[in-house]
């Protein structure tokens, strides 16, 4: 049985590298802060902390075979209830913006071909929970190898509510989303959020 912090790692490993050879987890980040949260996972749930280094980006590192293993077993379980897994995935790969008409806001994950099955999986969960989403591409991008995928979701509502109902953990992603909404909004478990 998979428990929400592990489905939520499940969806974070979408902007992470897992090495099976070396038995090896790697997260990259602009922040520090959301890579101390995984940290915080890894130790409660596998007793096991990684270290972070700073370069261009932060970039938590930890070498431990019976976490790789469990990361092995987690990839394959099947997705059931899925919000913390949908949040662990925007964590990591989301952004949140406004159209170019200036007023419609947009939520958006971004994976390659090889991440389409976590797309296709969170929009699963999204429609299953109420939510109007959208998965568009295959796009190519001048710079990248892989085709792009998007999964979407527009309009006030449609963000309020995934702030609402999604639980993020991400301070950066959270702030984005209140951005683009233009205001205060009050997030489960947490203070109301506001950015001047």
């Amino acid at each position: 049985m998979v428990n929400d912090e592990e489905e939520y790692l499940v969806g974070a490993l979408g902007d992470a590298y897992v090495d099976y050879k070396r038995n090896e987890l790697q997260f990259y980040q602009k922040e520090v802060d959301w890579l101390q949260t995984i940290n915080g996972i890894l130790e409660r749930n596998f007793g096991v902390s990684g270290r972070i280094y700073k370069r261009d980006v932060f970039w938590l590192r930890k070498r431990n075979k019976a976490l790789v293993s469990r990361i092995k077993q987690l990839l394959g379980e099947e997705i059931v209830e899925g919000q913390n897994f949908v949040a662990g995935l925007f964590d990591s790969e989301g952004s949140a913006y406004l159209a170019s008409n200036k007023s419609t806001p947009v939520l958006d994950i971004t994976q390659s071909e090889k991440g389409l099955k976590k797309l296709e999986t969170a929009k699963r969960v999204l429609e299953k929970i109420g939510f109007k989403c959208f998965l568009n591409g295959p796009y190519r991008n001048k710079h990248g190898k892989l085709a792009q995928y998007h999964l979407r979701l527009y309009g006030v509502a449609n963000t309020k509510e995934f702030l609402e109902r999604i639980p993020l953990k991400h301070s950066v992603k959270k702030k984005q989303i209140i951005f683009i909404l233009g205001g205060e909004i009050r997030a489960p478990n947490s203070d109301s959020l506001k950015v001047n």
